[in-house]
């Protein structure tokens, strides 16, 4: 029986490296592994490697020291989808299919915050400090959270985001999800390119300086993209690749797949290590320095390991976040209240508040509005914004009718004569 395991996994081994086409060119070895109580779906690593966060079907999330050693547990009310751990360790964010994010300290597990969102969260990522949370959510929008979990914008993607990332500083956020699309867009929400994949878009990856974006897809790939959303290679696996996680300067790329098998890849698409385990791999994260792997699955284990010799490459340039300071650009101003009010108000389909309120900062151009309220149809409209000036915007949001059975008409007086003329006519003949 031994013998048969071995064999089928050096079998795999050579499958395996024949299609990476070359043998493994880096050394990994395990580290330690830590067992939760049920389906792990999402972990995270800190930058230096010191610090892992775990999260899944216990509704739990943990934070796990560099040896193994369980520091401390969280729990949410369902599901939790995603967990990150600030690149600086100071932080861990997670998502949950209670519809909520959570931000807590890394040092005791202190809540800092939780925002409720309006369905099931997918994915978050957290900056340093936990300045900014990405989260993707199954309304089909991407947010951005403040320090203190309110929210900054959100954007509307075709479908359910199921992947998010964001550099430490906050200068990039890139989303995945069903719509089969990968998206970058600037800290400021500004959307700056979206790349269509041929599945479902399952994890997407920034490197620190957001010079790349790795992407896993359901068609069982993973993808690497530069900075202006040019594919750089696809490599395919055996099964969907549910997580993919990208060092510095993406020298290399953890991946995990429903194949069974974690991976790393080089800058280059080329597979240099690959390792069975008995379970559905479902998280994968790497360290920036490329030093720490760390996978976890349906076999409720997160397993790290290190990798001993990692390619050169090129080293990054630092990224200074979205610049704030006032340009040169006159700008002009939105007032928009409804009737009612308390309508969502998105702008180029980005959220920014319920009426009634005035958006300011408006470069000179015209702007796609759109008021959502439940219960109501949504309102639309183009509308244009001068320099200097304040353009009101009044929108009569008009009651989606209930549908009632409708009341049976009353039948004409000729049928009843028709009627009783025939009966008439039936009592004669008798």
């Amino acid at each position: 029986m031994k013998s048969h395991f071995i064999l089928k996994t050096a079998i795999l081994a050579v499958a395996l490296c024949i299609l990476a086409g070359t043998a493994a060119a880096v050394t990994v070895s395990p580290d330690w592994t830590w067992t939760g109580q049920a389906t792990v779906r999402s972990v995270s690593v800190s930058a230096d490697g010191t610090l892992v966060a775990a999260g899944g079907d216990d509704a739990k999330t943990s934070l796990v020291a560099v040896n193994g050693t369980h520091l401390w547990d969280r729990s949410a009310a369902a599901t939790v989808n995603s967990v990150s751990v600030s690149p600086d360790g100071h932080v861990v964010a997670a998502g949950a299919s209670d519809n909520r994010v959570y931000l807590y300290d890394a040092a005791d597990g202190t809540l800092r915050w939780s925002t409720v969102m309006q369905t099931r969260v997918y994915a978050v990522a957290v900056s340093n400090d936990g300045a900014y949370t990405v989260a993707g959510c199954a309304d089909d929008r991407v947010y951005l959270l403040d320090g203190a979990g309110e929210i900054l914008w959100s954007y509307a993607t075709g479908s359910d985001v199921l992947g998010v990332s964001i550099t430490p500083e906050g200068a990039y956020v890139a989303a995945g999800g069903q719509d089969d699309r990968v998206y970058l867009f600037n800290g400021a929400g500004s959307m700056l390119w979206s790349k269509v994949a041929f599945a479902d878009v399952l994890s997407v990856s920034l490197t620190p300086d957001g010079s790349h974006i790795a992407a896993g897809s359901a068609d069982t790939k993973v993808y690497l993209y530069d900075r202006d959303g040019d594919l750089l290679w696809s490599v395919p696996t055996r099964g969907s690749v549910s997580a993919v996680s990208a060092s510095g300067g993406a020298a290399l790329i953890a991946a995990g797949s429903l194949d069974q098998n974690t991976y790393l890849l080089d800058h280059d698409g080329t597979v240099v290590w690959s390792e069975p385990v008995a379970a559905a791999v479902r998280g994968a994260a790497i360290a920036t320095d490329g030093r720490t792997a760390v996978y976890g699955g349906d076999d409720n284990i997160v397993r790290a390991y290190q990798v001993d010799s990692v390619p050169p490459v090129t080293t990054e340039t630092t990224v200074a976040p979205p610049v704030t300071t006032p340009t040169t650009v006159a700008t002009g101003a939105l007032a928009i209240s409804s009737v009612p009010p308390g309508a969502q108000v998105h702008i180029d389909n980005r959220y920014v508040g319920i009426t009634p309120l005035t958006v300011g900062d408006l470069a000179p151009g015209t702007y796609a509005v759109l008021l959502e309220l439940e219960g109501y149809s949504a309102w639309r409209g183009d509308v244009s914004v001068s320099t200097g000036a304040t353009v009101a915007v009044n929108a009569s949001l008009n009651m989606v009718p209930t549908t009632t059975p409708a009341e049976s008409a009353p039948l004409p007086a000729c049928i009843f004569g028709v009627v009783a003329i025939g009966i008439a006519l039936c009592l004669r003949r008798r």
